[in-house]
């Protein structure tokens, strides 16, 4: 061969050469730079809580002083950080949704997860709008309309709902009340007279010292507290919770039932009734119909294995006291009621406490029945919870 011949050989095989690297570093590049790109979002990763979530854990008053938004709800990223709210989430485990979740439980109860037992108080002004905060941070989801937050918070948030039972249950059936713009509301702010009459818009006992949670619209309770009850142990927090809410609520109605300044003799059910019933009834409904999504999302295997995990850890049943009651405990102390009767053991324990209709109408029934409440009147008031409960079944 020529020396031009050999000079356009090997020119010819440097080509090649070149070629053939330049199709591997694309080659390279493609499986690279997406994973560089994920490394740099933390989308495929999870994170800890931060490392002020240990204090905050042990600290009840240091953890709502942290973690306060303030009365704007402004500044909300001491939480956002503990909840890890936006980018990549909370890691499930010890130093994860665990760690965060004492933390929260600690700065809206008032109490540490291993105070829980401790007689409740009546929540502070910080403490209820951590709670607002947390509904409103939670109920966003990361990529979805839906909240989408780690399932190991869900006991811990079950212990935050429980402890504002009243509001939470009133959010989960009404929303924020329409005109009141605030994270919160003392007994005295949410009383109200109008053309009709007076009451109080966040509960129908008031106490005259307690700080009531007002949840963010639209539907924020609503949404976290169904995923919350996609959890079996925090389903039976829930609805232990509001059983015990109903029976402290029945036990304060008259003789003739009817909450106390009604005018008696009234053939329609004042709106106060209507609603102190159908606060119970949509929730219970509400809760039974989130298990169902649960499973139909695959966040549960089936509704029998639910159910059975449910009745595992209720305390048991709660029934009203066979006279009027007339004190007012303060409406952080409700879901600490203790239970009155054993729920059972077996299927047919199972399939009783899972029917949310036959719970509430079998302690609607023997209260009025104890009380000598008029039948009339009581079939008047199994047909407005009857209704609540219909209309709360609404599956999404």
């Amino acid at each position: 061969m020529s020396f031009l011949g050999r000079i356009r050989g090997a020119a010819s095989r440097r080509t090649l050469l070149l070629a053939g690297a330049g199709v591997l570093t694309l080659a390279l590049l493609a499986v690279l730079v997406p994973a560089l790109v994920s490394d740099a979002d933390g989308s495929d990763e999870c994170r800890q809580a931060p490392d002020s979530a240990r204090a905050q854990a042990n600290d009840p008053k240091r953890a709502a002083k942290e973690l306060d938004p303030g009365e704007d709800v402004n500044r909300t990223g001491p939480l956002k950080r503990l909840l890890r709210t936006t980018g990549s989430p909370l890691c499930e485990g010890t130093d994860g949704t665990q760690l965060a979740g004492r933390a929260l439980v600690a700065a809206t109860t008032g109490r540490t997860t291993a105070d829980q037992h401790e007689p409740a108080r009546p929540h502070t002004e910080r403490a209820a709008r951590v709670t607002h905060a947390a509904v409103l941070l939670l109920s966003r989801g990361n990529e979805s309309y839906q909240p989408d937050f780690p399932l190991g918070l869900n006991p811990y948030l079950a212990r935050m709902f429980a402890s504002y039972i009243q509001d939470t249950s009133r959010g989960v059936m009404l929303g924020a009340a329409r005109d009141w713009e605030q994270p919160t509301a003392t007994d005295e702010e949410a009383e109200y007279e109008d053309r009709i009459g007076s009451g109080n818009w966040a509960t129908p006992f008031p106490t005259g010292h307690d700080v009531h949670v007002v949840f963010p619209r639209p539907d924020g309770a609503k949404k976290v507290v169904r995923r919350v009850a996609a959890s079996p142990r925090a389903f039976a927090r829930l609805y232990d919770a509001e059983r015990a809410r109903f029976a402290w609520y029945l036990e304060r109605l008259t003789h003739s039932g009817q909450e106390p300044g009604e005018q008696p003799g009234k053939k329609e059910l004042p709106t106060d009734l209507k609603l102190g019933l159908g606060q119970s009834a949509t929730f219970v409904a509400k809760l039974m119909a989130a298990r169902t999504v649960a499973v139909e999302d695959g966040l549960a295997p089936s509704l029998a294995q639910f159910d059975r995990a449910v009745l595992r850890h209720t305390r048991g049943l709660y029934h009203p006291a066979e006279h009027r009651v007339r004190t007012r405990p303060s409406a952080a102390t409700l879901a600490q009621r203790r239970p009155d009767a054993s729920a059972g053991k077996g299927k047919r324990a199972v399939e009783q406490l899972m029917d949310g209709r036959v719970q509430l109408f079998a302690v609607l029934d023997a209260w009025a029945r104890q009380r000598d409440i008029p039948a009339a009147r009581t079939e008047r008031l199994r047909i407005e919870m009857n209704t609540w409960y219909a209309r709360g079944l609404n599956l999404r």
